[in-house]
């Protein structure tokens, strides 16, 4: 039988001064690192964690932490935060809807979090999944398959699944001709085996931009777009992965959510 493991919930406050960065901040201050990890995660859209902070910016964060039997286990959720990076203030509240809808929001209600196209092109079929064991079609041999490979024709455009920049385009071995998209500090996507390409290295690029248009260079069979989803640095099943919803709080939501956060002092 599956029990639910019941915890003690208690909130605690802490706050920080960066000197150089966020994850070394919280070791000095002997903090729970998993709490940290949910603060950067809770601000990875506003924030890019790697390259974004600035000796001086400040964080103050609101959380749970759970007990069992006296002991201290775990972190929960992140109630409250806020954080100064480079003299912008960011702030967002954990809040759960009637319905059953959660997230992150600002004072305003808006959603700080963003989310990917369900698919970065029109294709005619998936021609091989994400899996663990795949007979490649061109040596036989049984190798992983950490992407989804979508068929084409020659020339369909592919475009980024969300906002970003390009960390790298041109010529990657098996690859052939692909790019990369760094979104934050947590995702990024690789598009592979394009014919040609229509962005170069340090481009910004906005959700649904072109950055490429199907072709077949590379360790490929045919015309298709072989798309990798990346998190925290290693490539995960776009189609399993939940994501972050970014509607809002609708109208009638919005008076109790905004009194709802009162009880919080950052």
């Amino acid at each position: 039988s599956k029990d639910q493991i019941v915890y003690e919930i208690r909130r605690k406050k802490v706050s920080g001064t960066i000197e150089s960065s966020l994850y070394e901040t919280a070791l000095e201050q002997n903090l729970d690192t998993r709490a940290i990890i949910a603060l950067a995660e809770a601000f990875a859209w506003q924030i890019d964690f790697a390259i974004d902070i600035r000796k001086g910016d400040t964080f103050s964060m609101i959380y749970e932490e759970r007990y069992r039997d006296g002991q201290y286990s775990m972190p929960g959720r992140v109630l409250a935060a806020e954080f100064n990076n480079a003299g912008t203030l960011y702030k967002g509240y954990y809040y759960t809807t009637d319905d059953g809808h959660e997230g992150f929001y600002d004072a305003a209600g808006n959603s700080l979090q963003k989310i990917f196209l369900k698919s970065p092109l029109q294709y005619r079929y998936i021609s091989s999944g994400f899996t663990s064991a795949r007979i490649d079609p061109i040596n036989g041999h049984t190798t992983s398959h950490l992407a989804i490979d979508y068929a084409a024709g020659y020339g369909t455009p592919a475009v980024s699944v969300g906002e970003g920049t390009i960390i790298r385009a041109g010529w990657y071995g098996g690859y052939g001709y692909s790019v990369d998209v760094r979104h934050n500090e947590m995702y990024m996507t690789r598009y592979g085996h394009f014919s040609r390409l229509a962005v170069k290295a340090g481009q910004h690029v906005s959700q649904g931009q072109i950055v490429g248009y199907i072709g077949s260079t590379g360790h490929s069979t045919g015309p298709h777009l072989h798309y990798e989803l990346w998190k925290f640095g290693s490539p995960v099943n776009p189609f399993n992965i939940e994501l972050p919803s970014t509607e809002g709080l609708s109208a009638d939501i919005l008076p109790a959510f905004q009194e709802y956060i009162k009880q919080f002092e950052l």
